[in-house]
């Protein structure tokens, strides 16, 4: 057996926790339990997508973009670097510029955050972001925008750049480094985001 150090890095589902202010709240229900006086136990699960951890393809905001079942599997599987900005209200390229970026492919980000009032990043940073050929950007936040920013500008400069956004990860465990990032969306066909498992490997 492989000893492997691994990480999970996911949120969990919960029945009735907001998660974003503007969406309802996920709403698991009970099918058959035994409290019922059924023999088995089986439920139902209705809920926004971009619920805790989750993938945000291109489609969420390109009419042209991928919807999640049509970008590789392989996409999700990298080496990423986390980074602590934690103590940071906005990422900012200045705050990127004091961390040492390594030739990763994913940058994850350590932030502050609860359903209305997190860590996002500006413009400049979206586009430092970019210009490094970064492949995949994950926050701890629901959001890498601004809550209540319409214009929605990081989500469009980073998804123009075919840049995945994952959303929602639980990084308050994690020390700065480099890891094995394995982060697999459900396969749901023709729609915009999923939810997803997350785990980082210590290499």
């Amino acid at each position: 057996m492989i000893n492997l150090e691994i990480i999970d890095v996911t949120k969990p589902i919960e029945r009735g926790r907001v998660y974003y202010p503007t969406l309802p709240t996920p709403k698991i229900d009970l099918l058959r339990h035994y409290s019922l006086g059924h023999d088995h136990w089986s439920s139902s699960i209705q809920l926004p997508l971009h619920s805790a951890t989750h993938i945000d393809a291109p489609a969420h905001f390109l009419p042209s973009g991928q919807t999640t079942e049509k970008i590789l599997v392989r996409e999700f599987i990298s080496f990423a670097q986390v980074i602590d900005c934690s103590k940071e209200e906005i990422i900012t390229k200045e705050c990127l510029s004091r961390k040492s970026i390594k030739t990763t492919t994913t940058l994850l980000f350590k932030t502050n955050c609860d359903a209305s009032n997190y860590t996002y990043f500006d413009v400049e940073a979206a586009k430092f972001i970019a210009e490094n050929k970064v492949k995949i950007v994950g926050s701890e936040s629901q959001s890498v925008d601004r809550f209540g920013d319409r214009s929605f500008s990081v989500h469009k400069i980073l998804m123009s750049q075919n840049i995945l956004i994952i959303e929602g990860l639980h990084l308050k465990q994690v020390k700065e480094g480099v890891y094995l990032f394995i982060c697999l969306p459900l396969l749901i066909k023709d729609v915009e985001a999923a939810p997803a498992r997350a785990v980082l490997i210590k290499i």
